[in-house]
């Protein structure tokens, strides 16, 4: 499915994580890079199976900022100690798509955690620190006209 409709730099902007100055940290673009890259991974691994659901572009992409998003708590819960783990739940997708069955939440739920073993493999060499500096402003959000 590579190459087939739009990709995510296309379909998420930058602008959907952040409503003001205050809020170009290098958490949000965190969660930004990992809506753009859950998006083209659901797109090369399961795009074809979304059409067949009626899932277009446009709510595949909804889908990835929202999914992020949700991360984002869940990641601010795992740095401050409230949780253990990092965790991703059916409920998540199931709240969004909820006309899924069973067999496609779970390829999802797959297609979701590999991206985010990608994502956190990438940033562990990653000189932005996204997490660990995750309060910190991101320039990167400056620079969206080449987006």
């Amino acid at each position: 499915m590579k190459g087939e409709g739009k990709s995510g730099i296309s379909m998420i902007k930058p602008t959907s994580f952040y409503s003001c100055e205050g809020e170009k940290t290098k958490l949000n673009w965190f969660c930004y890079e990992l809506s753009v890259g859950i998006y083209d991974k659901m797109k090369e691994d399961i795009g074809k199976r979304l059409k067949k659901h009626e899932i277009s572009d446009e709510a595949l992409a909804g889908f990835s900022n929202y999914i992020s998003k949700k991360m984002k708590d869940i990641i601010l819960q795992k740095l401050s100690g409230r949780i253990e783990k990092v965790y991703f739940s059916y409920e998540m997708i199931e709240s969004y798509f909820p006309n899924l069955n069973d067999r496609m939440v779970n390829k999802i739920l797959d297609v979701v955690s590999k991206m985010w073993d990608e994502q956190l493999s990438f940033c562990e060499v990653c000189p932005t620190r996204c997490i660990s500096e995750k309060d910190a402003y991101c320039t990167m959000f400056d620079e969206e006209d080449l987006f």
